[in-house]
């Protein structure tokens, strides 16, 4: 008789189902707690993300670090697909560091990441400055994630593999000239001035550039793709961790205002090396209503100003990266629909279920261009000229904290109900639902 196979692991998925922001950090980090995971990993996405985590009375924002880097028996991973900023890599580091949380030995690094160099940052700033100009403008972090994954789709970016490399500097140099070749070109054309401050900027950014690769050096890159799949081949599981969101997708967002990768869980496959076979779960995160930061449309928003600004500053709606004020509309059921479909996503979390302002509150069904319902989530969302809406019962902010199915105000059991209801036929669960920014706030509703 032939001896059992080990038992193989696997790997589940969280990602946003709408335009990011939905505080998918809490609930990895809450996921990661239960000891069912050896690991998380990022599959996509730099520095332009950010994740708040909360543990008693201390917070961390990350912005490329995974988001379990508050569970001390956690490794953390770093793919192949991410496109990493040194100099907040390292500065996020050492304020976890600071804090208690010494993450080196547990921190692994892709070989195969993409390097964003000190001159993105720049170019990035450069094509927002173009665009502004001509009406386009999208919105960036300027984190220089654009232009970094411009140059790996131009075959001329800067692997992590590369730093440990004697050809490296020759390599950075050949990039450096033709970057500054690039900005020299947004000058005589577009007017962005290289002036004596910017030039200075950019010998500080070349400085700390410097300084954060020689620290990035000390850290353990690898073969990424080789240690997850002989991690699995152990029967050790993965949590593998979007950066943006489905809506932000480079491909099937609400394109130019997207982010600059692919942020669907079939991307996991290719941002960290493994087969699809090892995917099980997809957790898709949403918030109770919807936010939007940067350029284009946003069909949902809030059209009352005052009301907006209520739940900007009850939901604290400003972004991790860049402390811009986010948009804030009503959920939407019609882009959220679109998103289960593309990632899908079988098990949801809501969060910021407590904040609610309103005696009546709208939620999103459709869409239309003109008077004509659309069928199909449009290419454009220009092509949005109103909303089809359903009016139900707020719940006031009497939920927060709440960590019990039975102590929910009827309003907000009533809310969630609505929603599962309408999401019936997508065969998902809403399974968790939050009630406060910290890491216990939230109760079970579906498992």
């Amino acid at each position: 008789m032939s001896k059992l196979k080990n038992k193989q692991g696997f790997i589940d998925v969280v990602v946003g189902l709408q335009w990011g922001d939905e505080g998918k950090g809490k609930n990895i980090d809450e996921l990661l707690s239960h000891g069912k995971y050896s690991g998380v990993a990022r599959f996509q996405g730099g520095a332009n993300a950010g994740h708040t985590l909360k543990l008693g009375d201390m917070t961390f924002i990350g912005h490329i670090i995974p988001s379990g880097c508050l569970q001390k028996d956690v490794e953390l991973y770093i793919g192949n697909g991410v496109v990493v900023d040194a100099v907040s890599l390292i500065k996020e580091i050492n304020e976890l560091k600071n804090l208690g949380f010494d993450i080196k030995k547990r921190l692994y690094i892709s070989n195969r990441a993409k390097l964003v160099s000190h001159l993105h940052p720049f170019l990035d700033q450069a094509d927002e400055y173009r665009r502004n100009k001509l009406g386009t403008k999208i919105g960036t972090t300027s984190r220089g994630i654009g232009p970094a994954y411009s140059d790996v789709r131009f075959r001329r970016a800067l692997l992590i593999g590369d730093i440990l490399s004697p050809e490296f500097a020759q390599k950075e140099a050949t990039l450096t000239e033709f970057h500054t070749n690039f900005l020299s070109m947004y000058e005589e054309k577009y007017a962005f001035e290289m002036n004596a401050e910017r030039l200075g900027k950019i010998k500080e950014a070349k400085e700390k550039w410097d300084e954060a690769v020689r620290e990035l050096k000390k850290l353990q890159i690898c073969d990424l793709s080789f240690l997850i799949q002989k991690r699995l081949s152990e029967g050790k599981n993965i949590l593998a961790e979007g950066a943006q969101a489905v809506m932000l997708d480079m491909d099937f967002g609400d394109y130019p205002n997207v982010t600059s990768s692919n942020t669907l869980p079939a991307n996991v496959c290719l941002g960290l090396g493994v087969p699809h076979t090892y995917l099980r779960d997809i957790y898709g995160v949403i918030k109770a209503y919807t936010t939007k930061v940067g350029g284009g449309n946003f069909p949902a928003r809030i059209q009352d100003q005052a009301l907006e600004k209520a739940f900007q500053d009850a939901g604290y709606e400003f972004g991790a990266t860049t402390g811009r004020p986010r948009m804030c509309g009503w959920l939407d059921l019609f882009a959220l629909r679109y998103a289960i479909g593309l990632s899908g996503a079988n098990k949801i979390f809501i969060n910021k279920a407590d904040i609610c302002l309103s005696d009546k509150i709208k939620v999103v069904t459709g869409y239309k261009n003109n008077k004509k319902v659309l069928k199909e989530f449009p290419l454009y969302l220009t092509e949005v000229t109103s909303v089809t809406t359903e009016e139900i019962p707020g719940w006031g902010q009497a939920n927060y904290g709440v960590r019990e199915k039975k102590k929910v105000s009827k309003e907000l059991s009533g809310y969630l109900k609505y929603i599962k209801n309408k999401l019936s036929d997508l065969n998902v669960k809403i399974i968790s639902v939050g009630t406060g920014p910290d890491r216990e706030h939230f109760f079970n509703w579906d498992k």
